[in-house]
């Protein structure tokens, strides 16, 4: 009797003990699902441009569906052979008839790519390389794909298999937005210039603000389960965490804005791919909803990344003083700056459509105030985020042109009132 009984506890306690392993494997794979998931979205491309037969090309989107989204799925199909130099004339190549350009705000990792696109043959490269933007055929002969560095007009090639083009003319063929633009250059940096004006929707979203509770635990709370400390300062609320108080929450109420310093973590990047995985696992610890978050710019110099939400294919502006997220790197360690407002639903907006001009009228109209073409470092059509008037839990989004002049994103309205005043 003694042996059955202890023969029942051991079966039954195995069969418990079987259980919450399998469940803690499960919720660990949904983890690592979700986080990948997000790795693949946040470095999605952020323009795509349609170049036809008669070398026009053309700025597209979906308003029904992700296209880069789409294309990042189509391309998972494919086969990537290594990616070799080319002697491709770069002025050629951009210029090439029935081509698709597949752009990035900023410089981009290929071994990284190889990640996102599940192309081991990339991932393993014996060199890694930074290119800004991805050619490839639209007919019948998708064989080649092609990286390029709008910086240095470098061109490196990878051979493809499996690459059907009727499946990227489908997706070409939905789109339900095209605006002809030009690629030109601005102070070393090929930008999409719109040869005419352009007329974009506002949107205006209900917003979320996170509670400030749910980033101290996130970020604060650690294996000791030490007690957490607060201390007020000028309208800001700071919160110490970690064994020797070596992380720090800072809470700008006013702003909805939050900066989480890590003293811990004092190892730097290496490489651009690295400092690009160790900004995405930043910003991915926040917790904050990453589905419209993209990519947008580097430092590898100062260690830094930065990511901005986007809507419609444009980033927003004016969501914080930083974008999205903005992480540093240094010797003493991590900086996150983030906001706890992150959209949520769309609502019917009270405007109607923004007609932007020329992005040549744009920039005549700065110089014509007092600005130096070489004093416009950057711009980017982009959404400005408006509170609304009558409801604060909801935001509008207006389309204006954003000009980077003295390391400063602004909208260039506000640039010409600087100089008119």
């Amino acid at each position: 009797m003694i042996s059955l009984v202890l023969s029942f506890l051991i079966w039954t306690n195995n069969q418990r003990y079987e259980r919450k392993t399998d469940t803690e494997t499960t919720t660990k794979r949904e983890e690592t699902t979700s986080e990948q998931g997000n790795f693949e979205q946040v470095y999605l491309p952020t323009q795509i441009i349609n170049v036809t037969k008669n070398k026009q090309h053309h700025l597209i989107y979906d308003h029904q569906v992700s296209l880069a989204t789409e294309l990042r799925d189509t391309m998972k199909e494919w086969h990537f052979g290594l990616a070799r130099n080319s002697h491709q004339n770069y002025a050629d190549l951009i210029n090439s008839p029935q081509t698709l350009q597949l752009g990035y705000h900023d410089f981009i990792s290929l071994k990284l790519f190889g990640k996102v696109e599940s192309q081991s043959v990339l991932q393993k490269a014996t060199r890694d390389r930074k290119f800004t933007r991805i050619i490839f055929s639209t007919d019948a002969k998708l064989k080649t794909v092609y990286f390029i560095n709008d910086t240095t007009k470098q061109i490196w090639q990878s051979k493809v298999s499996n690459a059907k083009s009727s499946q990227i003319a489908k997706l070409i063929k939905a789109a339900d937005f095209s605006t002809t633009i030009r690629q030109k250059y601005l102070n070393g940096k090929l930008r999409t210039f719109y040869d005419e004006s352009v007329s974009l929707t506002p949107y205006s979203y209900l917003i979320n603000r996170r509670n400030e509770n749910t980033y101290i635990s996130a970020l604060l709370s650690d294996s000791s389960n030490s007690a957490v400390d607060t201390r007020e300062s000028g309208g800001k609320t700071i919160y110490y965490g970690g064994s020797y108080r070596n992380r720090q929450l800072t809470v700008d109420h006013r702003r909805d804005q939050l900066k989480f310093v890590d003293n811990t973590t004092t190892d730097l990047p290496e490489s651009l791919k690295a400092l690009l995985e160790k900004g995405f696992t930043a910003i991915n610890d926040v917790d904050n909803p990453l589905t419209d978050v993209r990519y947008f710019g580097s430092d590898e110099n100062d260690h830094t990344v930065s990511y901005r939400s986007y809507v419609e294919g444009f980033p927003i502006f004016q969501q914080s003083d930083f974008g999205a997220f903005e992480v540093n790197f240094n010797h003493t360690g991590s900086t996150i700056n983030f906001s706890s407002r992150t959209l949520q639903v769309p609502v019917p907006s009270k405007s109607d459509k923004v007609v932007l001009p020329a992005t040549l009228d744009m920039i005549n109209q700065l110089i014509n105030v007092g600005y130096t073409e070489k004093q416009i470092k950057d711009f980017a059509i982009g959404y400005r985020w408006v509170p609304d008037t009558d409801e604060t839990d909801i935001v509008d989004l207006k389309p204006t042109y954003y000009v980077k002049i003295n390391n400063r994103w602004r909208d260039y309205q506000d640039w010409l009132a600087d100089k008119t005043e």
